[in-house]
C-alpha cells in the first residue's frame, strides 16, 4: 500500500513532505522483523508432501 501511495505522489512520495518515505522504510523493517515467511512456507510444504510419499 505504501508503494502505491508513493507512486500516486510521484517525486513527492520519496521526499519528507508526506512521510511516505519513512512509512516505506518502516514497512521494510517490519517485513524483516516478522520472520522468514518463505522459509516457513517451504518447511510446511515439505511436511505436507512427506505425508504422501
Amino acid at each position: 500500500m505504501v508503494d502505491w501511495a508513493i507512486q500516486v505522489h510521484g517525486d513527492g512520495g520519496t521526499s519528507n513532505d508526506f512521510g511516505l518515505a519513512h512509512a516505506n522504510a518502516m514497512a521494510r523493517v517490519l517485513r524483516l522483523a516478522d520472520g522468514p515467511d518463505e522459509v516457513h512456507r517451504q518447511q510446511l510444504g515439505r511436511m505436507e508432501l512427506k505425508k504422501y510419499r
